[in-house]
């Protein structure tokens, strides 16, 4: 009779364990902060400035190509990536087991993001019901009003609400000491930034972001007390470097637009001014990146290039 395979397994009784997969966690937090951006280049840069409308103004069975390309691909890729960054944060990975609360953590991540996702999923059916209604010459009326709040404001609460409160999640479970990518970790921080900065404002709810943003910070000074509260140590760690570049470099990057364009204009509204905006970005990221390894090389002493 044949004897039963005996599997070498590890217990994981806590998240205090560094995780192999730090490379490709870098490669989905750069498709995080960056692939959003579409709409700023093509949409903006390409379609409104360039004169190239057919992008993302397009319209297929009555909703614009650029509300398609979204749902149909970008968002998507989204769910996947942020499965992804679940996978890496709470395992579990090769022989190991994970311990019933470490369960819970991963699956109330799981949650969150299918939350934000499921809020994508609203703005999109009820932007097709607003279209078909614009269509009929309905844009006005109690039936209008109250699909119209359900898209741009019930929709956006949902999202942004989720969304930070996924990434505060992964901060402060994921395993410590995170070492690897520690520039890479600092400019994805500021892309996000930027990138919810930019979001929050489109989405008409730069307030309720503010909010939804402290819990980042939050998030970081609980990773900075599970790292014994030392800062020599915590300032090498991954998430805690994303997230303290990310927390700090949204509220500057939503006052630095307000001054900047004198006001919160949604940047679909700008037209052939959209261009300004993709400057705008450029040019906070370009500041933000140089101040930021300005600052490291003051904290750690030395000079170090990006991996």
């Amino acid at each position: 009779m044949p004897q039963p395979t005996i599997i070498k397994s590890q217990l994981i009784v806590s998240n205090h364990i560094p995780a192999g997969q730090s490379k490709e966690l870098k490669w989905l937090m750069l498709y995080v902060c960056i692939a959003y951006h579409y709409k700023v280049i093509f949409c903006g840069l390409f379609g409104k400035v360039l004169g190239y409308t057919w992008i993302c103004n397009t319209m297929i069975h009555g909703v614009t190509a650029n509300h398609w390309f979204e749902q149909l691909v970008y968002v998507p890729i989204l769910w996947y990536v942020l499965y992804r960054m679940i996978e890496v944060v709470f395992g579990p990975h090769e022989n190991e087991v994970l311990v019933k609360a470490v369960q819970t953590k991963k699956v109330l991540a799981l949650f969150f993001a299918t939350l934000y996702i499921y809020a994508s999923g609203i703005h999109f059916a009820n932007t097709i019901e607003i279209y078909s209604r614009v269509h009929l010459d309905i844009s006005s009326g109690p039936l209008y009003d109250q699909i119209y709040w359900v898209d741009e404001v019930l929709s956006h609460w949902i999202q942004f609400f989720f969304y930070f409160l996924f990434f505060a999640w992964l901060i402060v479970y994921d395993r410590l000491d995170r070492i690897h990518g520690s520039h890479v970790a600092t400019f994805t921080g500021l892309l996000h930034g930027l990138e919810r900065a930019v979001g929050v404002i489109e989405g008409d709810n730069p307030y309720s972001a503010l909010v939804f943003g402290s819990w980042i910070l939050i998030a970081c000074v609980i990773r900075w007390k599970k790292h014994e509260k030392d800062f020599a140590r915590v300032w090498k760690d991954f998430f805690f470097r994303h997230g303290l570049s990310f927390g700090i470099s949204m509220p500057i990057g939503i006052f630095s637009y307000y001054v900047t364009f004198n006001g919160f204009v949604q940047p679909s509204t700008l037209g052939d001014s959209a261009w300004k905006v993709v400057v705008f970005g450029a040019g906070f990221i370009l500041i933000g990146f140089t101040l930021a390894i300005a600052i490291d090389y003051f904290l750690s002493g030395k000079s170090k290039t990006v991996k």
